[in-house]
């Protein structure tokens, strides 16, 4: 598919043309240049088509303007084949469970709405318009997940969800599922989230799917029963079934190599290694389906760059724990 933007500006001289897209650069890099901008737009356009396996360029003429493109492979038969949309529950995936989830939000335009985004599951919702509020409910119920507004009075999201991971941790439970909810989507965001002891992080406004889709694959972790698996989530069963299917029990093996690594370079105080080592894994998790894996990459990325052994090895023993409950099926 082609993309095509186009605008009647100034225009770039031809030979300025296979500059525009280099870091920092732009066609007028004199100091009385009359428009501004940090010469990294083009960059990272052309980074991120060229990851996507496609490619970008640009036709211009001084004077009237710029046409730039790019073109990016997409498989059709994704969308093609995508089943006619039914409601939640229904259709051929597993029935939703019967979740207890407490919600940790002060705005009441934003509770309407997302009690209208579950108004169809089985989902048992309950309010707090404080972190304080969330906190006590907690204590005093059981709930199986928690939405966690990031902003709100009296005591903050972040605030809320360190207190309710020391409460569990003080009385010896398991970590209940909380995913963040923010407006803010800054650079750092995710990780200050997860940092806090988040388990997973989204911006608003929240689409329903998104919403949903988040709450499914959070709560299907669930403690074991046995004793001597207490501390373990569940066994993760993905069945593989697209085109790159055979590629993730390498890519799985790698991560798991890539722990022994990370460990290692934390022995010797080697931060630049586990810095760099999470980056990667946070660029490929997703890609590969795995979120957590980027979300986990990306706090192991933000503890090592800050020097931080013991949130360092925090998250790298959360990224060994989930590898080890992770069996792919082949289909």
């Amino acid at each position: 598919m082609r993309f095509t933007i186009s605008d009647t500006g100034i225009g770039i001289p031809g030979e300025k043309l296979g500059a525009v897209f280099e870091r920092f650069t732009q066609a007028d890099s004199s100091t009385t240049r009359r428009y501004g901008g940090s010469g990294l737009g083009l960059t990272i356009s052309k980074r991120l088509v060229e990851l996507m396996g496609g490619r970008i360029w640009v036709e211009s003429e001084v004077g009237k303007g710029s046409v730039f493109s790019f073109a990016v492979p997409l498989e059709i038969w994704a969308c093609a084949r995508r089943p006619t949309a039914a409601p939640v529950g229904t259709g051929p995936e597993a029935p939703l469970p019967a979740l207890s989830i407490l919600l940790a939000e002060d705005s009441p335009d934003n509770c309407i709405i997302t009690m209208a985004y579950l108004e169809d599951t089985p989902y048992r919702v309950e309010i707090a318009e404080t972190g304080a509020i969330a906190c006590k409910m907690f204590e005093l119920g059981h709930y199986d997940l928690v939405l966690m507004d990031r902003q709100m009075p009296v005591m903050d999201g972040l605030t809320a969800t360190r207190t309710i991971r020391a409460w569990e941790q003080a009385n010896d439970r398991p970590p209940t599922p909380i995913v963040a909810l923010t407006a803010s989507a800054l650079k750092g965001d995710r990780e200050m989230c997860l940092a806090a002891g988040c388990t997973a992080f989204l911006t608003k406004p929240i689409k329903q799917e998104v919403l949903l889709q988040a709450i499914r694959e959070h709560s299907i972790v669930a403690p074991s029963s046995s004793k001597e698996e207490s501390s373990r989530m569940d066994l993760i069963r993905l069945q593989l079934k697209s085109k790159s299917a055979n590629r993730i029990p390498a890519y799985l093996q790698n991560c798991r190599q890539n722990v022994i690594v990370m460990s290692d370079a934390l022995d010797r105080v080697d931060f630049e290694t586990v810095t760099s080592l999470g980056h990667q894994m946070m660029g490929s998790g997703g890609m590969f389906g795995f979120q957590a894996i980027t979300d986990i990459g990306g706090a192991i990325e933000l503890a090592a760059g800050s020097a931080d052994t013991d949130a360092s090895r925090k998250w790298l023993g959360a990224l060994s724990i989930y590898l080890d409950g992770v069996e792919t099926i082949s289909n």
